[in-house]
């Protein structure tokens, strides 16, 4: 695999942020249209709403008025449904936020600065001081995304050159087709079974906590 090795000397470029990948358009109509949607039935149900609340003095509109409403409500379902269908792939890989298990009633406050657009004054603030510092000591960001590529295409050429098939020598491993071997890691076997059905009455929940070597991997590489 060839490389162009790490520069530590090459000359500044400015940070900027790519988000052309960022279909807003294509959210925006979809936004647009679950909006107008929700308009629609808060309308309708509105109008039911009043008449139970007061069915004396407002009578329930007509059956062409509901008609209709139904009608235009079909026609924008059929639009979101086309949408939706059209833009599978795009929806698939986009994180709504927030979730529908977030608290809006208890934390309603947090979630208003969360989906805040403007940045709060003091986020204004340190903004400003990091583009200073910026411009003053002639810093470098995108040395650090040359530095991280450049350090895992070399760690992938170095795993390139070893073959990793477990963790046993070739004794070990003809040890463990005879019969004595095979003997020993059943023992070995069932001694860890023991050993996780007493983890799991004492865990919370019964869940069974992660194997050493799951730990190590999480914190070598990030996965479990």
């Amino acid at each position: 695999m060839s490389q162009t090795p790490f520069n530590p000397n090459s000359p500044s470029v400015p940070f900027q942020g790519d988000f052309s990948q960022i279909p807003y358009d294509v959210l925006e109509s979809i936004r647009n249209r679950l909006n107008q949607i929700r308009q629609s039935l808060a309308k309708l149900a509105e109008q039911i709403n009043s008449h139970n609340r007061h069915p004396n003095k407002i009578k329930l509109p007509t059956y062409l008025h509901f008609q209709n409403q139904f009608q235009v409500l079909i026609t924008q379902l059929t639009s979101i449904a086309s949408q939706l269908y059209n833009n599978e792939d795009l929806l698939k890989n986009t994180n709504v936020y927030p979730t529908p298990a977030f608290p809006t009633s208890a934390h309603e406050n947090m979630l208003t600065t969360l989906l805040r657009k403007k940045a709060a004054p003091e986020v204004d603030e340190w903004i400003n001081e990091s583009k200073s510092m910026l411009a003053t000591k002639n810093l470098n960001l995108a040395k650090d995304d040359e530095l991280i590529t450049w350090c895992l295409a070399t760690i992938q050429d170095l795993r390139d050159e070893f073959q990793f098939y477990g963790f046993h020598t070739v004794d070990e491993l003809d040890y463990m087709e005879t019969p004595e071997g095979k003997q020993e890691a059943k023992e070995k076997k069932d001694k860890e079974h023991e050993r996780d059905q007493a983890e799991l009455k004492i865990t919370s929940g019964g869940k069974k906590g992660l194997h050493p070597n799951q730990v190590l991997k999480f914190m070598c590489q990030g996965q479990i």
